[in-house]
């Protein structure tokens, strides 16, 4: 029976962890955050900085998802159907709220 859970935690895992992976907007900020730092990088430092942080971006890229495939696989039990949409419609509100902000200093920026 224990080996069967095991099996079942390290499936879910695996699978958390393909999925962040291979998640398209995860890929999309972690390629900008890397092209924000390269860049920065390129301009300041010589090649063996813009290595190193290059090679740690990655790792912590790695690291990330990991943690994030762990968690979801955690927490699997524990969330119900109605946590789920708490959570969803608590991350849309706050969405919102960071759209109607930074609209706000877009046009004040833009006008004023």
């Amino acid at each position: 029976m224990k080996n069967t859970k095991a099996n079942s935690l390290k499936k879910s895992f695996g699978y958390g962890f393909l999925l962040s992976l291979s998640n398209p907007l995860s890929m999309l900020f972690w390629l900008g955050i890397f092209g924000s730092v390269l860049a920065k990088t390129v301009s300041t430092y010589d090649i063996d900085h813009v290595i190193l942080y290059s090679v740690a971006i990655f790792v912590g890229l790695f690291i990330w998802d990991i943690t994030m495939a762990f968690t979801a696989s955690s927490f699997k039990k524990i969330l119900t159907s109605k946590i789920l949409m708490i959570i969803s419609i608590l991350s849309g509100l706050s969405l919102v709220g960071f759209g109607v902000y930074f609209g706000v200093q877009a046009v004040k920026l833009l006008f004023f």
